[in-house]
């Protein structure tokens, strides 16, 4: 290997590391009274939205987990109630952590995040209803692959739609 594809690799590997930090600095300045910059960048929003996400993830999973597999309950009413407490905790950590999003209107925007969240719940749905339902295939496992669909649909719905700056 040349001296330059080091150079470029080492290069790409420092940005992204540099975006990780920054990601997880900014989100300490949350709370504080200081004046968050609007042009935050998209890939630092992108790291905060994948690290402070996966706390409505761990919400979701381990309610799932909780209700199908320790209770016993029906998938379909495990995944509503985890999708429910999920979203939840996924609402608040965006709107205060990862979009940095300031405005009156809370609750407007909590029904459109949740309006928006039916769509991927729906994608979720389905993907547990033919994983477990249809290829008898491991309930964990199918609700892994509709966490991953859901968790790119969600970044997209919430930065385009619930919390894009409106200047």
């Amino acid at each position: 290997m040349n001296k330059k594809t080091t150079v470029d690799k080492e290069s790409s590997l420092t940005k992204v590391i540099d975006d990780i930090s920054e990601g997880i600095n900014d989100a300490g300045t949350v709370f504080n009274s200081e004046e968050i910059s609007t042009k935050d960048s998209t890939g630092k929003e992108a790291v905060r939205y994948l690290l402070w996400g996966l706390l409505s993830v761990v919400v979701n999973f381990g309610t799932f987990f909780l209700l199908y597999h320790t209770i016993h309950l029906n998938y379909q009413f495990a995944n509503i109630v985890a999708w429910f407490l999920g979203v939840q905790v996924g609402f608040w950590v965006d709107r205060v952590i990862v979009f940095h999003h300031k405005s009156n209107t809370a609750f407007k925007e909590m029904l459109a995040f949740y309006g928006t969240r039916i769509l991927t719940f729906l994608i979720e749905t389905a993907t547990l209803w033919i994983g477990i339902s249809l290829l008898s295939a491991d309930g964990t496992g199918s609700k892994i692959v509709g966490q991953l669909l859901a968790i790119i649909g969600n970044y997209v719905l919430s930065k385009f739609f619930i919390f894009k700056n409106r200047n």
